[in-house]
């Protein structure tokens, strides 16, 4: 696991003594041992991540289900650092894409997403990218070689690379490609900056410097068109109906927001409402649930760094629940079972009834958070 910025050595922490003593010049060579220090840090860990890929002839990236942009911008990263080792890699998901702003990276990026099952049989290895929570085990078929994710990863694995001063995991990736020494291809530096961007909320949630020397690297590289391309998603006029419910129907305790859209034509509308809901002012955690096909969805969203979406919704509703996503974006299921076969004079009960109860269980998971 990479080594904590926080830890410091020693020697480190009496040079910060001097640096008080001794004004600006103690503390420029305070800054410029750090740096350095994390150079290391850098380089040894992108030396495991290569030689521990290199050694296989095939590697399945698995990002989780309904992955977010910044997951998958890094997943394109990692797949062109793969190649220039000599490894052939595929992108894979746990689940199917729904988002509508990760179908439209897919697209303008022509990547290819199968579901992973049965087909990573064929690898020698997998890599787990972005996300948060448990890693997958795919029945170790193939063995999991590595996990790549922005968050600090409570995980039992011998090669977790996280970062608790990147605020992407696409940050990590693009110092990665730094580091391999060669010019990044168009199509990869576009994905990966705008893979930051996306992670970061454009920068408003960024954890260090880290984030804007990543940015900084890849403009000179990038297709600004493209984008803004993607800054600009269509929306259908579903999506549009959908969003107007929940700024309607919202409710907002401290910096949390909550809403009940009704029924959704699709899970992406109910993420759509969710994302919508963060963008008020004040509101740094916000959750969107409704009911798609006879199961009561949520999507959860985190700005704050000390929110975790995913802990939201586990602590909302029951363990054994269908939870994906990440620390940022997450996604819970319902299943309404016999409640759905509840006659037409009934409706409005249950309808009275999930809105109390879910209310009430993100609220609390929200204060707890």
């Amino acid at each position: 696991m990479l080594p904590e910025v926080g830890t410091v050595s020693t020697p480190v922490l009496a040079l910060a003594a001097g640096s008080v003593a001794v004004g600006g010049a103690g503390a420029y060579a305070l800054t410029t041992v750090l740096r350095r220090r994390r150079a290391d840090d850098d380089d040894e860990t992108f030396a495991r991540l290569r030689d521990t890929i290199a050694g296989l002839e095939s590697v399945a990236l698995v990002v989780p289900e309904n992955p977010s942009v910044d997951a998958l911008a890094a997943a394109i990263g990692l797949r062109d650092l793969c190649n220039q080792w000599g490894v052939t890699a595929r992108v894979f998901a746990e689940d199917d894409v729904t988002s509508d702003d990760a179908k439209a990276f897919c697209n303008l990026f022509d990547v290819s997403l199968d579901v992973a099952g049965d087909s990573l049989d064929d690898f020698d290895g997998a890599v787990a990218v972005g996300g948060g929570g448990t890693v997958p085990s795919f029945a170790n078929r193939p063995p999991v070689v590595a996990v790549v994710r922005h968050r600090p990863a409570a995980v039992d694995h011998s090669l977790v690379l996280d970062g608790d001063d990147a605020g992407a995991t696409s940050t990590i990736v693009a110092r990665f490609v730094e580091r391999a020494g060669r010019t990044p291809e168009q199509d990869v530096a576009t994905a990966l900056l705008y893979g930051i961007r996306a992670g970061t909320r454009e920068f408003r949630r960024v954890r260090s410097r880290e984030d804007f020397r990543a940015a900084t690297f890849l403009q000179e590289f990038a297709d600004q068109g493209t984008i803004d391309a993607l800054r600009a998603p269509g929306m259908s006029g579903e999506t549009f109906d959908v969003i107007g419910h929940a700024i309607a129907n919202r409710e907002r305790r401290a910096s949390f927001a909550v809403t009940n859209v009704g029924t959704v034509p699709s899970v992406s509308a109910l993420e759509e409402a969710a994302d919508t809901l963060l963008r008020l002012d004040g509101v740094s955690s916000a959750a969107a649930f409704g009911v798609h096909e006879d199961t009561v969805v949520t999507a959860c969203r985190a700005d704050d760094v000390r929110t975790s979406a995913m802990d939201v919704l586990s602590t909302a509703f029951d363990q054994t629940t269908a939870l994906g996503g990440d620390a940022d974006t997450a996604t819970a299921r319902v299943p309404l079972g016999l409640f759905s076969r509840v006659s037409a004079e009934q409706q409005s009960t249950l309808d009275d009834l999930i809105d109390a109860s879910t209310r009430k269980a993100l609220f609390s998971a929200f204060e707890q958070a």
